[in-house]
């Protein structure tokens, strides 16, 4: 019998995205579930064909430098009118696709069964292997390129609705079946025409095999000195939707009262530098850790000496997405605070999965920390109710084997 395979297609360099690596997460998360799956699965990109484990790592960059802005190449850019440079990058992103993808010119002796495309607004060659296999198409959506990009402001007054329609809604209707990160997304790729019989819902889970309720941190605590202290964790990129500050501002506010307590900010960003002024104002230096950015492999680790896990937003508006760090967080078994905001009052019980605080209220949140501070059999439950829910439904291959059973797919 063939050894059968699945290919995970995202349709850009192994160098790029940087500070979007959630995208490579995922991408890398549903692969790995392939390979748990069938024994083997391959991560394609323009530039190369990669295992799991590889593109996990990416994108490739040179290191953890820390990201700061080019103050020339900013002043330079403020001579040029947004929509220009917005029209290049369309431009280059569009011949930075091959005509022909380095796996179109690979072997493969295995069975291919399955087809997975990252959308993007330029595709890759999704539906040409699926012919080719004679397997279906899955295309999964964490957003739509136009339509996200004019709710951060990105205008495409000429070309918007046209690159919308010419690239992006026809590569969705290419697919045998559509995987959005939420309903509101789901919602938006039906608005747009394509059939709501092949879109469904998979918000996003965890690969398994790094995030899990056993994952040891003893060496983090020994590195940062944190034996008897209260950790309080957050991770991701220093950018402004975030609302960091928030976070800094709620845990100055009660950390006189918990001396105990830390907290700990991992990651980096063009916001960087506004953070570390705001601990210094506000005299956090000695309880608040900046770790910097760290590899990916390395983030369960962290986690894992979490007492309090956080996930945060400046604002409840748009939010259309599907944390990534918040499944991470309960996989782990930790006790999460989250914005009350998009779906998660809907997918989380406030006070019985995770804690919710009002977005943007930074009292609020203050006192759902102050409250898993004081209150251990509330955090107690939190935590088993969060491994409780990654041993249900909180891996990512619990939806691959939902996509897989739709399209009568044998797993």
């Amino acid at each position: 019998m063939n050894k059968r395979t699945a290919i995970f297609i995202v349709p850009r360099a192994s160098t790029e995205w940087k500070g979007n690596e959630a995208g490579w997460i995922t991408a890398s998360g549903w692969a790995a579930a392939g390979e748990e799956l069938w024994d083997n699965a391959v991560v394609t990109t323009t530039d190369g064909v990669f295992k799991p484990s590889e593109s996990r790592l990416f994108p490739i960059s040179e290191g953890n430098k820390s990201i700061s802005p080019n103050s020339l190449k900013q002043n330079i850019r403020k001579l040029i009118p947004e929509f220009f440079i917005t029209a290049y990058k369309d431009w280059r992103l569009k011949n930075s696709k091959p005509a022909k993808w380095p796996i179109e010119d690979q072997e493969n002796n295995a069975e291919v069964v399955l087809v997975w495309e990252r959308h993007d607004l330029f595709s890759g060659p999704g539906r040409r292997l699926a012919n080719k296999h004679k397997v279906p198409l899955v295309t999964s959506v964490e957003a739509l390129a136009v339509w996200e990009a004019e709710k951060w402001g990105v205008k495409r007054p000429f070309w918007g609705k046209w690159l919308e329609d010419k690239f992006e809604v026809k590569a969705l209707n290419e697919s045998d079946l559509i995987c959005c990160v939420s309903e509101e997304l789901k919602d938006k790729v039906v608005s747009l025409g394509v059939s709501p019989k092949k879109v469904i819902v998979t918000p996003n889970r965890v690969d398994s095999s790094l995030f899990n309720p056993y994952v040891n941190g003893t060496n983090i605590t020994k590195e940062y000195k944190l034996t008897g202290k209260k950790v309080i964790g957050w991770i991701g990129s220093f950018r402004d939707f975030h609302g960091i500050d928030h976070i800094v501002e709620a845990f100055n506010l009660i950390e006189k009262e918990h001396p105990e307590a830390i907290l700990m900010l991992i990651g980096d960003g063009n916001q960087m530098r506004e953070i570390q002024d705001l601990i210094q104002l506000r005299k956090l230096e000695n309880k608040v850790i900046l770790t910097g950015k760290q590899k990916f492999t390395e983030i369960p680790q962290f986690v894992s000496i979490f007492d309090i896990a956080l996930v945060s937003a400046r604002t409840a508006e748009g939010f259309h997405y599907s944390p990534l760090k918040l499944r991470e967080y309960k996989a782990t078994g930790k006790a999460v605070i989250a914005p009350r905001a998009g779906e998660l009052p809907k997918l989380f019980r406030d006070g019985e999965d995770l804690l919710l605080y009002d977005t943007g209220n930074i009292k609020d949140l203050a006192k759902q920390m102050e409250k898993l501070l004081m209150d251990a059999d509330l955090k107690t439950k939190l935590e088993e109710n969060s491994k409780e829910w990654f041993e249900k439904e909180g891996a990512w291959i619990h939806e691959l084997k939902r996509v897989c059973d739709i399209l009568k797919i044998q797993h």
